[in-house]
């Protein structure tokens, strides 16, 4: 005997909250009821009771509203949601014969009336679709539905080997909520490889978001068309677009960094947490010079232009910046476009700041008023690492 809980849960109001279909709603109750419950309990794996008569419905409904290999595949024997390991050990099993074992062992079992309801599209399937495939295209048409999942299973799985194997040849850079895609490398994989390219990349940002045949289609025409920039959103939690030479992938929570500012004073040492960037000042009498002159994390300026502390934040409206060699200023959102800077660095990196003007863009320029010339008596080096 087990020790069995009932839990009532809402799903028609959990429906209306969340404007989701009763059926997806009753989904999401029950399976938050099994993450509660493993939780408590301590446990991670579940056993569900999807049988082969559920596979065929799913792949039938699937077909119906339009699906690929992936929805072909249907119902996993082993699955996962959410940290849940999903157990399905009936599923080669069909639904008679697991009822005319519970009849021949007197084992009493609970129906779900819901499963009558004619206004649930998959209860039409079961109820009507199928034993009508079944009285007059093929009896056996539920066997061949679930044969199709599992055939398709396989060849899905090839095709993510394949892919992993040249997913890494494509990725330029990854970090946290951010992954960036190399546009040419990108643009001459296959088709069929660059769309689970793509998906991989998204669910390696967020496990719940999912790239459908619609969204693919209309970045594929986007990308093709060769226009200069492009944005697309994937369930409002990762967006993907297309600057210069890469495809940018991120997470709506990169767009929304905060406004951050700190003050740094000379012979200290400072974290700039929202850039995950320290920095480190010196302060000398005497002239010095970087050690590789491309070095765009170190920088050197004529300490006596500059109002101590320094003021350390990321971009805010307004600001401007005079490049150097120049001798008037510019917008810095007309400098960040001039220098092509990407969208998802512009609000996080770090500006410096003397008197509330702009004398270092860190990463890509110093300001011509601030630089060191002939004249310079005292110096003040800047330098900056990745934590």
């Amino acid at each position: 005997k087990m020790c069995v809980e009932l839990v009532e849960k809402g799903y028609e109001k959990y429906a209306r909250d969340h404007r989701m279909t009763l059926e997806e709603a009753a989904r999401e109750c029950r399976f938050e009821f099994f993450k509660e419950e493993a939780d408590r309990l301590g446990i991670r794996k579940v056993a569900l009771g999807h049988h082969r008569d559920d596979q065929a419905e799913t792949v039938l409904f699937r077909i119906l509203r339009g699906t690929g290999l992936k929805g072909l595949a249907g119902i996993k024997p082993v699955g996962s949601w959410q940290g849940l390991v999903l157990l399905r050990p009936l599923i080669d099993f069909e639904k008679k014969d697991i009822e005319d074992y519970a009849r021949s062992r007197k084992l009493t079992y609970c129906v779900d009336v819901s499963n009558r309801e004619m206004r649930f599209m998959r209860n039409r399937i079961r109820h009507r679709l199928l034993p009508e495939l079944e009285r007059y295209y093929n009896p056996r048409v539920k066997q061949a539905l679930a044969a199709l999942a599992e055939t398709l299973s396989l060849d899905l799985a090839f095709l993510e080997d394949l892919v992993a194997g040249h997913y890494g040849k494509v990725v330029k850079k990854r970090k946290e909520g951010l992954i960036l895609l190399k546009k040419k490398k990108f643009l001459g994989e296959p088709e069929a490889l660059r769309f689970r390219i793509l998906q991989r990349a998204v669910k390696e940002l967020d496990p719940e978001s999912e790239l459908d045949y619609g969204h693919w289609n209309e970045f594929r025409k986007a990308l093709e068309s060769g226009r200069a920039s492009y944005e697309m959103h994937v369930l409002n939690e990762v967006s993907i677009s297309v600057e210069r030479k890469e495809i940018v992938l991120k997470r709506a929570l990169l767009d929304k960094t905060h406004q951050y500012e700190y003050r740094l004073e000379v012979g200290k040492t400072l974290v700039v947490k929202e850039a995950n960037l320290e920095f480190t000042t010196e302060a000398y009498d005497r002239r010095i010079y970087k050690v590789n002159r491309r070095d765009r994390t170190c920088g050197i300026f004529d300490l006596d232009k500059i109002k101590l502390p320094v003021v350390v934040r990321n971009r805010r409206e307004g600001d401007v910046f005079q490049p150097l060699g120049l001798p008037f200023t510019k917008k810095l959102k007309d400098f960040f476009i001039a220098r092509r800077v990407p969208s998802y660095e512009k609000n996080r990196i770090p500006l410096f700041l003397s008197g509330g003007d702009v004398f270092w863009i860190y990463g890509v320029e110093i300001s011509d008023r601030f630089k060191v010339t002939h004249e310079t008596r005292r110096f003040l080096k800047i330098s900056g690492r990745s934590l």
